[in-house]
Parts: structure tokens; C-alpha cells; sequence
């Protein structure tokens, strides 16, 4: 039996709840309303944490994320490109930014490193599932090239007209901006999917139970003409789907930054900061425990975002969503269809599962967008319905997710 918030409000609203459930069942919903992941889960004795990501061997760095540092940059200029009207894009602009990663403006993205290879590409969730990896990459290829007829359109936006809305936002026929369904489902698809399914299953070999690269980092074998054992680089590849981008940053590292404006979530990015470090800190140590440690609060942490964030433009777009004007709530509802997307990409270290299936994801952006008219059949009741979907999930309310 899944047990969640919701299954435990029906169970004792209908007096079921010792009745119908095992011994076992009753041990799960303890342990989904009390399990959390914190700093103070982490043993770090015996380690050595330096303030910063900063590690060094021989007085020279030990870290390098410039392959994510290039792909995250590489989203930012495409995605800047799908909001371009002078001159209008091609299809064959964005087929060679976003599956070839040539022509691009900043001429230091061009090269081998594309970001389409590395959507929905992560060993956890996709080694043996390649049919769904392509599916999900046909997706973003939808979004590049259905944005073409909506900057090709003269006409105002309205219920069954792609266009223009207040001056500045691309809205397609049912009210959707391809770009923000672009941005916040490439940080499941892309940085969270890289970082929390496949990255941290990468560190001790391929995935394939050889523990080749925990023999190396043991024995401090460094991969040829670099500074850094296998294992640390692919915890700093981790790290660098988060942070790679700095400031220019539009995926999981803004978002990160940007849910200190929710009161509740606001300790998150200090944790998450310091459970790298203290990770990195653990692979040079070879304490592994520590590191296992840390990446389950990484993926806690982390995890909350896109449902934290959805839930957010969706409280927000039900302020306006049966005004006078609907097409107010579709910029938040926008990027709420793509941190619902994300959801898929999510790593539940209880369960060692996404905290939603990609069929689960799927069916919540079909209630939020499925309709023959999209967004402008919503009502603030039903999107009060799907936020409660959503946290039915996880361990704060949508009360919390408001303050």
C-alpha cells in the first residue's frame, strides 16, 4: 500500500486507519510524516570541510564542472532565442544550438557538448528505458518548434489563437508560453536528472556493480592528465548541474536561490550548499558513509523544489485564474506545467524512487493542460486540487508553501 498524506487524511476521516491497514502499512505512514533529511544526519567526524567548494591536491584544484558549466549556458541563450522576434528563428536555429551546439552566439558553447544528449539521460532512470528517454527529448524538440508558429503570429493571444499577451509573453493556442515549459522542465530533465539520478549513481563505477571507480579513488588513481580521481570528478559534474552557471544560471541553481522568497523553504539553499561540501569532503576522505550520507540529503533537498515551486504559481494563479481576464494566471500556470514536468526527475531517498512516476507527472500536467482549451478551461478549484495532489506527496502542506 503507497502511503501519503492524502491516503492517511482518508483513512482517518473513514475510521480505517488500524482497520485497514497492516502492522507494516502503519510503520510506512509514520515513517513518510516524520522522514527528513538534515545536515545533522551526516557524521562528519574524521573529516576535513573546508568553507567553500574548494579542494586541492598537490596545491593545484581538484575540481572541474566546465562541461556543465557549458551545457546550463548553452540553455540560456536557446532560451533566450524562443522569446526572439527580430529576426525570427528558424527550426534549423534551434536544431543546431540545442542538438548539434554550433552557431551559437557566444562561440565558446559551440563544440561536442550539446544539451539535448544529456536530457533525460541518466543511468538511474533511463539506462534500460530508452523509449522514455525519447519521448521526453521529443518533448523539448515540441517546444522549439511549436514556438515558431507563436513568434510567427500577428494576432493578440486568445482561447484558440496562438500570440502575444501583454506586450511580452508567446502564448500558444491554450495559453501556454513554450519557454517556461522549456526552463523549468529542463531542470528535471536536465540539472536534476543529471545530478540526482545519475551523477550520484555514477561514483563508485558505471552503474554496473564493478565498483571500478571506488577501487580507484581508494587507491588515488588519477584519470589520465587530470588532477581529480573518477569518483570526485563525477561528484563535482553533480555539483556543477547546480552551480555551473552562477549568476546567468535559469535552471535548478536560480530556482534553488529563489525559493528563499518562500519562508518555510528558506534554509534550503545553506543546506544544500554544505552537503556538497561535506560530500566532496567525504569522497577525498574515502568515508563513504559521510558521502552516501550527504547525497541523501541532496536529493531530499533538492527534491522539493520543483514541487514546492509548482504548487507556488499555482496558489498564485488561482488569484486571477477566474477574473475577468484568465490569461493573468497563464504566465505563473507556465511555469507551473514545467516544475510539474519535473517531478518525474525527482529522487525520493526513502524510496529510492521519484517522489512522482513519469506516468504520475504526466497525468497531473493532462489535469492542468489536457483540456481542449488548456489553460482557459482551469477554475481556482481546480487548481486548488491539483496543489493538494501534489503535496499529498511530500512533507509540508500548501499552507507551508504559501508563507
Amino acid at each position: 500500500m503507497r502511503i501519503t498524506k492524502l491516503t492517511l487524511a482518508v483513512l482517518v476521516a473513514t475510521g480505517t486507519l488500524f482497520t485497514s491497514c497492516s502492522s507494516d502499512d502503519n510503520n510506512k505512514i509514520e515513517d513518510v510524516l516524520k522522514f527528513t533529511k538534515t545536515l545533522d544526519d551526516i557524521d562528519t567526524s574524521g573529516l576535513t570541510i573546508p568553507t567553500n567548494y574548494e579542494f586541492t591536491r598537490n596545491q593545484e584544484t581538484t575540481v572541474n564542472f566546465s562541461g556543465q558549466t557549458t551545457r546550463l549556458n548553452q540553455v540560456v541563450e536557446i532560451g533566450a532565442l524562443m522569446t526572439t522576434v527580430d529576426p525570427i528563428p528558424t527550426q534549423t536555429d534551434f536544431t543546431n544550438r540545442f542538438n548539434q551546439a554550433t552557431e551559437f552566439t557566444d562561440t565558446s558553447l559551440n563544440g561536442s557538448k550539446n544539451v539535448r544528449s544529456k536530457v533525460a539521460a541518466s543511468v538511474g532512470l533511463f539506462s534500460d528505458n530508452t523509449s522514455a528517454s525519447d519521448a521526453i527529448k521529443a518533448d523539448f524538440d515540441g517546444y522549439l518548434t511549436n514556438q515558431l508558429t507563436v513568434l510567427a503570429s500577428k494576432e493578440e493571444a486568445a482561447q484558440g489563437v496562438a500570440g502575444i499577451y501583454d506586450g511580452k509573453r508567446f502564448l500558444n493556442e491554450k495559453g501556454l508560453e513554450y519557454n517556461q515549459a522549456f526552463y523549468k522542465g529542463l531542470i528535471g530533465a536536465l540539472a536534476m536528472d543529471q545530478t540526482l539520478n545519475h551523477y550520484f549513481n555514477r561514483l563508485d563505477d558505471n552503474f554496473d556493480g564493478t565498483n571500478a571507480y571506488k577501487t580507484a579513488n581508494d587507491a588515488g588513481t588519477l584519470v589520465s592528465e587530470a588532477n581529480y580521481t573518477t569518483m570526485e570528478h563525477h561528484f563535482d559534474e553533480a555539483y556543477g548541474y547546480v552551480y555551473g552557471a552562477g549568476d546567468a544560471d535559469k535552471l535548478l541553481g536560480h530556482y534553488l536561490e529563489e525559493i528563499t522568497g518562500q519562508s518555510y523553504f528558506a534554509n534550503i539553499p545553506e543546506i544544500v550548499k554544505n552537503a556538497f561540501i561535506i560530500g566532496r569532503a567525504a569522497v577525498v576522505a574515502k568515508q563513504y558513509e559521510a558521502r552516501d550520507a550527504a547525497i541523501e540529503v541532496l536529493r531530499y533537498q533538492l527534491s522539493k523544489i520543483p514541487a514546492a515551486r509548482g504548487v507556488y504559481y499555482l496558489q498564485k494563479a488561482k488569484g486571477s485564474i477566474d477574473g475577468e481576464d484568465s490569461r493573468a494566471a497563464f504566465h505563473a500556470l507556465s511555469e507551473a506545467y514545467g516544475f510539474i514536468y519535473s517531478l518525474q526527475f525527482t529522487y525520493n531517498p526513502l524510496t529510492n524512487e521519484p517522489y512522482f512516476t513519469k506516468a504520475e507527472s504526466e497525468a497531473l500536467v493532462n489535469k492542468l493542460y489536457g483540456s481542449t482549451n488548456g489553460f482557459y478551461d482551469l477554475t481556482a478549484e481546480k487548481l486548488e486540487e491539483l496543489s493538494e495532489e501534489i503535496v499529498a506527496k511530500y512533507d509540508f502542506t500548501i499552507e507551508q508553501v504559501n508563507q
